[in-house]
């Protein structure tokens, strides 16, 4: 499937668990905050499983030119790395950062944001080496994303509260790109129990008609509809 399926295809999974993030957020002041924040998860964990391959839509937003081959993501996992490593030494940070406000609030994040560049540093150079729909076309990859995701809301105070519900939709996101893949060339989804490829009866190819029109047009329909209608309700809107 193609990228643009796997975002119509994570919003529609999302449509399905929003109210686990709407019954918290709209009880704050941040509701529309923690709302973007949990569409951003959705449709972030319905593209990363294609981060594997070269050239894919997720690739392409995060490293642009660099995320068209291998050798590209391999060279962008390794500056990654390498910037992680830089955040750990104060002294390098004092020496490189000589704006004294600069220099404050690089120190204050410097933990965070090295354990972000490190962990998709490490992504980057583990992906950059493996066929396309491998592990992370499994529900092994996915409790490790689910992981490293749970890691990094663990250190923003403000998403702390709204944890779980935002694991529930990214890992929703991320399930819909795994089942939209059962039914184009299958994927391993229980290695390393059983590493064959399991497909569906029923098969769509990437780019086809049936991927680009069908498939996408049918998920954004359920998204407006499970959507469109309870807000039209709370407006006051009869049809």
């Amino acid at each position: 499937m193609m990228g643009k399926t796997h975002a119509a295809g994570a919003l529609a999974a999302w449509s399905l668990l929003h109210p686990a993030i709407t019954r918290q957020a709209f009880a704050t002041a941040q509701n529309f905050e923690v709302l973007a924040v949990s569409l951003g998860a959705a449709v972030l964990g319905g593209l990363l499983p294609d981060i594997d391959r070269p050239g894919s839509t997720i690739d392409r937003d995060l490293l642009g030119r660099l995320g068209s081959s291998r050798a590209g993501a391999m060279l962008s996992g390794l500056l990654l790395l390498a910037v992680s490593a830089f955040l750990r030494i104060p002294t390098l940070v004092r020496t490189v950062f000589s704006a004294q406000v600069m220099r404050i609030m690089v120190l204050r994040y410097a933990g965070v944001l090295s354990l972000a560049t490190g962990l998709l540093g490490a992504v980057l150079v583990i992906v950059s080496s493996l066929k396309h729909r491998g592990i992370t076309h499994t529900l092994l990859g996915m409790g490790l994303f689910l992981w490293g995701a749970d890691t990094l809301l663990g250190f923003s105070h403000f998403l702390i509260p709204w944890r779980v519900p935002l694991l529930m939709v990214f890992g929703a996101g991320y399930l819909s790109h795994l089942l939209l893949d059962l039914i184009a060339d299958g994927v391993p989804l229980l290695y390393p129990v059983w590493k064959k490829r399991i497909r569906l009866p029923v098969s769509v190819k990437t780019g086809s008609f049936w991927d680009v029109v069908v498939v996408r047009l049918g998920l954004v329909a359920w998204l407006v509809y499970a959507e469109g209608l309870p807000l039209i309700h709370t407006l006051g809107i009869s049809l």
